[in-house]
């Protein structure tokens, strides 16, 4: 078996029908001598800023010197990208390797792609002694097959409607998804900032006899400043002043993750943790979460966010308004079926000065025909191109250097853009 064959035969699991539960991800590990009990862990869940918070972290820890793992979901260009140590992806070899290792046992179990994935990433840290492990879970919390660790820190980030056909309608149900997270004993930090929410977290917590503690109280974010090339804020957390951080990542919103990540620093170090303020800035510097208001270019501005729900077209919309400066707005989008497009693009098509709709590489993609009704009656110049590639090379030609492009919408299709981006650029 090559790497190409691998990542077939593990895609191939996808095509198991989903079945919720712990059962098999227990049996698997069982299987593989319980590697995930080799590493401490930082557990992550949320709707939104997930995968930030745990990049933020992950690049703090290992500025202070520690073999840190990340692992995070989902990919946008190589599935490798799921599974990182020191900012490193996993290597072509040591997937193969582990791999052919644990094969006979993810048949044996049935195990599903992300239950496969996941196995081998612990597997891939455990081998490779790190000292601590960044896990982002893959869907909710409760159920997801990430919650088999046992971690030193638990981290839920700003919760919002997303996945509602599995994890609910309404947001006290998708908290209690991701509340399944909570571990008697284990702190957990609060992102959230909805008092409804946070209400029943507190109730949860104290049922699951976890001890909780609320990022927007332990920290207090002040004078911020947006700017194309990254992100300062003055930040005290427990009395532990920060003047003037600076953050590569832009957006209001990565100062609320960033606030999450430095409580989550603050613990830590209680716990015997060294990690200097020299570590947290260098790490903070360093940090890049690709396809996350990602400005990968600026004549014309080209920017790619993965803004794949609700909140997440909040963020972009609110960034695009403050952060970014430009002449016109060229909006290309392409979206899955399933999710709440009508309210993503009420707010971003007002914004636009073209809108091109196309079509991510999914059989859950939705036909860019549909979106176009959208459009009608806010005098927008809108183009129907199903095909990733002649749409990107439509919104190209038709950027003046002043101008910018935004993608956005699922984030395999934002994938997609990243990639034909690179491509043209001869960037690996």
């Amino acid at each position: 078996m090559d790497y190409a064959q691998a990542v077939d035969y593990l895609f191939s699991r996808r095509q198991k029908k989903m079945k919720l539960g712990l059962d098999r991800m227990e049996n698997l590990l069982n299987r593989l001598g319980r590697p995930e009990k080799r590493f401490k862990s930082i557990h992550i869940a949320g709707t939104n800023g997930k995968g930030s918070t745990a990049a933020m972290i992950a690049s703090m820890l290992q500025a202070a010197g520690y073999n840190t793992g990340l692992y995070t979901s989902p990919h946008l260009i190589d599935m490798r990208e799921r599974i990182q140590i020191r900012g490193v992806m996993i290597s072509k070899k040591h997937v193969l390797k582990i791999l052919n290792r644990i094969k006979p046992h993810i048949e044996n179990t049935e195990a599903s792609f992300f239950e496969a994935l996941t196995a081998l990433a612990f597997y891939y840290f455990a081998e490779n002694q790190v000292d601590l492990a960044v896990v982002e879970t893959g869907l909710g919390g409760r159920l997801d097959a990430t919650n088999t660790l046992a971690p030193v820190v638990t981290i839920i980030t700003e919760i919002g409607l997303d996945h509602t056909k599995i994890l609910g309608k309404t947001l006290h149900p998708i908290a209690a998804e991701k509340a399944g997270i909570f571990k008697p004993g284990v702190h957990c930090i609060i992102g959230s900032k909805n008092p409804s929410v946070n209400t029943f977290f507190r109730t949860r917590a104290e049922i699951a006899g976890c001890p909780i503690q609320f990022a927007q109280e332990s920290a207090q974010i002040r004078h911020i400043r947006l700017t194309e090339k990254g992100t300062w804020t003055d930040i005290t957390v427990h009395g532990t002043y920060y003047h003037q951080l600076y953050l590569r990542l832009l957006g209001k919103h990565q100062t609320d993750n960033l606030a999450t990540a430095l409580v989550c620093i603050d613990l830590l170090r209680s716990m015997g943790w060294h990690i200097s303020e020299n570590a947290v800035r260098k790490g903070l510097n360093r940090v890049y979460w690709p396809a996350r208001l990602d400005l990968l270019q600026v004549q014309p501005k080209i920017l790619l966010d993965s803004a794949h729900n609700p909140l997440g077209a909040r963020r972009l919309i609110k960034a695009i308004k403050t952060v970014f400066q430009y002449h016109r707005l060229i909006l290309i989008f392409g979206v899955l079926a399933d999710k709440n497009y009508k309210t993503m693009l009420a707010g971003l098509i007002p914004l636009a000065d073209v809108v091109i709709f196309t079509q991510p590489l999914s059989d859950r993609a939705l036909q860019p025909e549909k979106l176009k009704p959208l459009a009608t009656g806010h005098h927008k110049k809108c183009l129907i191109e199903p095909d990733i590639k002649k749409a990107w090379q439509l919104a190209l030609k038709r950027a003046a250097p002043e101008d910018m492009i935004c993608g956005t919408g699922s984030i395999y299709f934002v994938g997609e853009l990243l990639r034909l981006w690179k491509q043209k650029n001869n960037l690996q």
